[in-house]
């Protein structure tokens, strides 16, 4: 890059005792800022935007000159820079505002500029060239000069970090700069996109995984397709699952899962159908060869293939020793549901024939590509499961990828990405099955240590669990025009990065402010467009171009309805 000198007063060639201050994530930006230097000729094409009359914590105010003609103005979320003594502090500007009264002691009008303090170049030991680092080791004094970054400082700023990464995008501030996350940051930390319908979430989702199994071929990422978004995106790299192909057999349920869809969510004056169940389910899976060998370690929780005709009879046993007609009705209960259940075709990638096998080796293989064989990620279009069991089938697909990771030895790390999070992780406890919230609770507390990362995608995130977003250390917050959602963000973000927030619902479609771990600073960014072709299926309805033809007839609705019947999409 160039050598332009700073306009202001020369850096020393230490800083302190020698040492730089750590970075937020660890890392410097390899580009270098170049060490200030003094020149008059600069200081005219630099003037400086204002002063600071308020230093706090990560937060600056600055008093914008007066001059005529001075340097223009720098929009919200632009870059500006201070000096102090050992550093160069860089800062993003959140608020300007007009306060009343209107005037200082001078007369005139007094403008003010809000600065969320992001980072610092300070000299590196032995002197010479100046790298960027997160965190503010020296803060600016009262009075300092606060000039607009210049060109160089925001190619240093936002230059390719060391860390493997990814671009996905570019800076809004100067489009000329692409825009990257580091790869292990935001993987191992989790990360959440969040933003109203129509900002552009899909798009970006596709874009971020597309981008980085571009340099991570080998990679093992599971996607819950809530509304059969994505097949298009990925086409011939992923393992596309839906209910006509997937195999997930009712005896992984544990008994927790396996309880919600034959007892029922209302289990008062259930207990007893659950305890019947429950004990049917562990004396089924100690039947065969290996029997005495099970009840080693079998309980109703283990994943062992079982018959459910074996359960069927072990509550008709149960059933022949009751001496009262009256204690009939909880067997007899059970008994129907079941039946039901594998009569039920909707049910069927679930409860199948009456064959039963052990490929639970098989399934765990398709579903976390192992081996990958070309298809580094697994679609899982959950749009045709029946809306009573969706969340079961989600918490048993969120506990299978947890308990894999754990008993892999971290041998396999996988990312898991759920989209609609709201549905199944919403911060009610009265809208549905809590399991499926635990164990997305237990991926995002424990699931670094183990190898699972956690992406959350969300149009609702006011209506998300907390404790399971606020483990997400990476956010692209898009378009929000709620100020719920908006109040909910804020308080999930660091003070540094709060007055980003602001701008949300100004947000251009495809437009996010990027902050957190995976960011080497926060930013506002423009993600990358992809092909046409490759975007997923979320688009609105054309009305207007719709409307215009009257090209169906009864024939149409006759062939919808056979499809509806058939619950073939």
């Amino acid at each position: 890059m160039s050598d332009t000198p700073y306009p202001e007063a020369p850096l020393p060639a230490s800083a302190g005792n020698g040492q730089a201050a750590s970075a937020g994530n660890g890392q410097a930006a390899p580009a270098t800022l170049a060490p200030p230097s003094g020149g008059s000729a600069l200081l005219e094409a630099h003037a400086p935007l204002g002063r600071l009359i308020s230093v706090s914590g990560a937060q600056a105010v600055v008093q914008i000159g007066q001059e005529q003609g001075g340097p223009e103005i720098p929009q919200i979320g632009a870059l500006v820079r201070m000096r102090t003594a050992l550093s160069t502090v860089f800062g993003i500007v959140s608020r300007q505002n007009i306060p009343s009264p209107s005037q200082d002691g001078a007369g005139m009008e007094m403008r003010l500029m809000e600065i969320d303090l992001i980072g610092e170049s300070i000299a590196r030991p032995g002197g010479g060239k100046i790298s960027f680092q997160r965190g503010i080791s020296f803060h600016p004094a009262l009075g300092d000069a606060v000039f607009a970054a210049s060109p160089d400082d925001l190619k240093a700023i936002y230059a390719q970090p060391d860390s493997p990464c990814v671009q996905i995008g570019t800076i809004c501030q100067d489009q000329t700069l692409p825009a990257y996350v580091t790869v292990d940051e935001l993987l191992g930390k989790h990360f959440a996109i969040l933003g109203n319908t129509g900002s552009g979430k899909s798009c970006a989702v596709a874009m971020i995984l597309r981008a980085i199994l571009s340099k991570n071929a080998c990679g093992h990422i599971v996607l819950l397709d809530v509304h059969n978004e994505y097949s298009q995106s990925f086409r011939d790299r992923a393992e596309i699952l839906h209910t006509g192909n997937l195999d997930l057999p009712y005896w992984l349920l544990n008994f927790e899962e396996m309880r919600e869809i034959v007892v029922g969510a209302d289990t008062r004056g259930k207990e007893e159908d659950a305890a019947i169940l429950k004990d049917a389910i562990l004396q089924a899976k100690l039947k065969g060869t290996d029997a005495t060998e099970r009840a080693a370690y079998a309980t109703a929780d283990t994943p062992i293939p079982y018959r459910l005709s074996d359960v069927v009879r072990e509550i008709d046993d149960a059933l022949g020793k009751l001496e009262k007609a009256t204690d009939h009705v909880p067997f007899l209960r059970l008994k129907e549901r079941l039946s039901l259940l594998q009569s039920d075709t909707r049910y069927a990638f679930m409860f199948p024939g009456v064959t039963v096998r052990d490929s639970m080796a098989a399934i765990l293989s398709r579903m976390f590509r192992v081996p990958v064989d070309g298809k580094p990620i697994t679609i899982l279009d959950l749009s045709g499961v029946p809306s009573e069991i969706m969340n079961v089938v989600i918490s048993l697909l969120c506990r299978l990828t947890f308990d894999f990771a754990l008993w892999s030895e971290r041998a396999i790390p996988i990312l898991l990405v759920c989209e609609e999070a709201q549905r199944y992780m919403g911060a009610d406890t009265t809208q549905g099955f809590e399991s499926t919230k635990r164990a997305l609770s237990k991926i995002a507390k424990e699931g670094r240590k183990y190898g699972v990362s956690l992406g959350l995608v969300s149009q609702r995130p006011a209506d998300l669990s907390v404790e399971i977003l606020s483990q997400c250390n990476t956010i692209f917050a898009m378009r929000m025009s709620n100020r719920k959602d908006q109040d909910f963000v804020r308080a999930t973000l660091s003070e540094s990065t709060i007055g980003l927030i602001d701008v949300l619902p100004t947000l251009r479609t495809g437009e996010a402010v990027a902050v957190g771990e995976g960011m080497p600073i926060p930013a506002r960014i423009m993600f990358d467009l992809m092909p046409e072709d490759a975007q997923p299926h979320s688009g609105t309805a054309a009305f207007s171009s719709a409307w215009q033809a009257n090209d169906k007839d009864q024939d149409f609705v006759a062939k919808v309805v056979e499809r509806w019947r058939r619950q073939e999409r």
